[in-house]
């Protein structure tokens, strides 16, 4: 599965200058390099991700010019009082090495490492640690020249090594688009925008149409065996009938996975349960 410019265009309309054709342009062989167009869960949740962390493509560089009170409410532990946080307001490089002293790699805040290692692309890397592995797996030299991430040219790459590096592609076929934020965000800051965005994404790239067969029982016992070993007890027995209590598995499993709600057997949920014919 791959992606156009015209629904990168549709999908992202605030897109920084140069990125959607820079993305067009390098989608099928970097998407095909990475397995991230082997399947639709993994090419949608990397495209809705990418749409939040990126605001719609339009963010590629960490934005740290706060004001005294939005430090305060950002980092409510570093910064007690209007009166702490007024020493680093307004100041993005000395925010920055204050607040990602060692962390993630980066050294005390003399080193420098926070402002140069702050968040960029369209994943927003963050700190020594992510540049170096992004630099090993994408072989672009991003510890020495970090900002390479943010060069159109690099950056659908640099976002695609962030997706291997965190072994993202097998929570996508398991259809877990939780964890995928809890990997990429450390918790799930942001997730009804996130899921937002799949759902622009999935609007605007189909999924795999409904099987022919798909209440034939060889399809919808493999189904209804998958969603029982997933905790999804309410299926009942595997008896290879699409009955009210295997619509209400299904169901619940797309509503709890990011799935789109339904309670049919398609390409999408055999995909995601893992099943295969």
């Amino acid at each position: 599965m791959n992606i156009t410019r015209d629904q990168l265009a549709s999908l992202y309309p605030k897109a920084r200058a140069g990125l959607v054709d820079a993305m067009a342009s390098q989608a099928e062989q970097v998407f095909g390099q990475y397995g991230i167009s082997d399947g639709v869960n993994r090419l949608q949740y990397f495209l809705a991700q990418i749409g939040h962390e990126s605001g719609g493509l339009s963010i590629t560089e960490e934005n740290l010019n706060y004001s005294p009170l939005r430090l305060t409410q950002v980092w409510p532990k570093r910064f007690p009082t209007l009166q702490v946080a007024q020493l680093y307001a307004g100041n993005p490089e000395k925010l920055a090495n204050y607040v990602y002293a060692n962390r993630n790699g980066n050294g005390p805040p003399e080193s420098g490492d926070g402002w140069l290692f702050r968040g960029r692309g369209l994943i927003q890397i963050t700190g020594r640690d992510a540049y170096q592995n992004l630099g090993k797996a994408t072989g672009i030299d991003l510890l020495n020249q970090p900002g390479l991430a943010n060069d159109p040219s690099n950056a659908l790459i640099v976002a695609c090594g962030f997706w291997k590096w965190k072994k993202l592609n097998p929570l996508c076929d398991k259809g877990d688009f939780n964890q995928v934020t809890k990997l990429i965000n450390g918790g799930f800051n942001g997730l009804p925008d996130r899921m937002a965005w799949l759902d622009k994404v999935r609007r605007i790239i189909s999924t795999p149409p409904q099987l022919p067969n798909a209440d034939a029982p060889d399809v919808v016992i493999p189904v209804q065996q998958a969603l029982r070993a997933k905790g999804y007890t309410e299926v009942g027995a595997a008896d290879g009938v699409v009955g009210p209590r295997t619509k209400a598995a299904i169901r619940h499993y797309c509503q709890k996975t990011g799935l789109p709600d339904g309670d049919a057997i398609d390409l999408t949920l055999l995909q995601a349960l893992g099943v295969t014919l």
